[in-house]
């Protein structure tokens, strides 16, 4: 969700009469924060799947950069500028909500780790 939102229009610019996206603003000012969101998504997905310990609290540091870099992007993108106010689309929101989500989710999953075998029975 958060790498398909990065495709998305983020916001449009009534002076210049373009769409912004995570990819693309004019003469790069903004630069490109969806090249960094979609990595740290993807990074992410791997480390899950591997389901260690150590990769579980990777992801968790990951999706903490990845929210904190999409409330900046996000300030970023929306604020006016010589009195031009740019109109947010839903790309923006739904990258804004799906770093949450990918917080949320990264801190609610925990390893449940299995019973250490002495070697005695019982």
């Amino acid at each position: 969700m958060l790498i398909g939102s990065c495709f998305m229009h983020w916001t449009w610019y009534p002076d210049l009469q373009k769409f912004f996206t995570g990819f693309f603003s004019e003469h790069n000012y903004y630069g490109k924060p969806g090249v960094l969101l979609s990595f740290l998504a993807a990074c992410g997905i791997v480390l899950f799947l591997l389901d260690k310990n150590w990769s579980l609290r990777t992801t968790l540091i990951l999706s903490a950069i990845s929210m904190a870099y999409g409330i900046a992007s996000f300030f970023k993108y929306t604020s006016s500028y010589d009195g031009i106010v740019p109109e947010k689309q839903p790309g923006i929101w739904l990258m804004l909500i799906s770093t949450v989500v990918y917080l949320v989710v990264a801190g609610s999953i925990k390893k449940i780790d299995q019973p250490v075998e002495t070697g005695k029975e019982a």
